[in-house]
């Protein structure tokens, strides 16, 4: 009997240690599939009339900070202003892959390769791979793109 204690209440200890990672890993799946979601909305929007600066505008923090690119270094309204300076037509805008790390209840970055299709200015056809990195915080209950990274991948 004496045995028989200690054993059931360090058994009883593990499963009661077990029951917030489960809770965390859950959670974790919840932030991924959210993140994912907000990341295809941003890509779909850029075939929108205003190439997605509605869509975007709500998905960047206030304090936004990223890099084109074209190596330009921009806060959120710049890049709004640049969104809608826009002149290419999208056709399409997809999202090729995604991998979404998460780092706390509140932080998460989304690595990923997206590809775009359309015309430019002069009719010229074109498709354009990227690679990016966005970092996401949950403020409020909201969460928001804090900063980003894009890299052309390809040109056609």
């Amino acid at each position: 009997m004496k045995l028989i204690t200690p054993i059931l209440a360090i058994t009883t200890l593990l499963a009661f240690a077990a029951v917030p990672v489960a809770r965390a890993q859950a959670d974790s799946s919840a932030v991924k599939a959210k993140l994912k979601q907000m990341e295809d909305d941003w890509a779909k929007a850029q075939m929108d009339k205003d190439h997605g600066a509605a869509v975007i505008g709500g998905l960047l923090a206030a304090d936004y900070s990223g890099v084109n690119p074209k190596g330009e270094v921009q806060n959120k309204a710049q890049r709004l202003e640049k969104i809608k300076a826009e002149t290419d037509t999208y056709i399409s805008s997809v999202n090729d892959s995604m991998e979404v790390n998460v780092y706390g209840p509140n932080v998460a970055t989304v690595c990923g390769k997206s590809t775009e299709k359309g015309k430019d200015k002069d009719g010229k056809e074109f498709t354009r791979s990227y690679g990016w990195v966005d970092t996401w915080m949950q403020r409020d209950g909201k969460w928001e793109c804090i900063a980003g990274s894009g890299t052309l991948l390809t040109k056609e």
